[in-house]
């Protein structure tokens, strides 16, 4: 299989892809890699496709979160402000005590 191009997406989104392929697989059976990361997903994913898509447009408003990083937000879906400074953190950004607010808003 070549990669043709790359994309982030949520847990729920992966959880979709890989039901699908499970779904139209020969004997309903996914690679091992794929079916531990279907379960990864079942058990992690914290909105659905849809919720998940909208939470994300409403982070990167603020323009110093990237899609990466509110695809990240959305699946931890941090309870404290602390937890969420950490995953940011990472990329270097820090965010007022508005901007958290703002993001735990779009979270609920």
């Amino acid at each position: 299989m070549d990669i043709t191009s790359t994309k982030p997406v949520s847990l729920a989104e992966v959880k979709e892809i890989l039901e699908k392929r499970e779904k139209d697989a020969p004997e309903g059976k996914l690679e091992y890699e794929q079916s531990q990361a279907l379960e990864h997903a079942r058990r992690f994913a914290k909105f659905d496709r849809e919720k998940s898509e909208k939470i994300v447009a409403s982070i990167t408003k603020n323009s110093r979160i990237s899609l990466d990083l509110a695809f990240k937000i959305v699946d931890v879906k941090p309870v404290s402000a602390e937890t969420l400074k950490a995953i940011v953190l990472k990329d270097k950004v820090e965010l007022t005590e508005d901007e958290v607010n703002e993001i735990f808003k779009a979270l609920q």
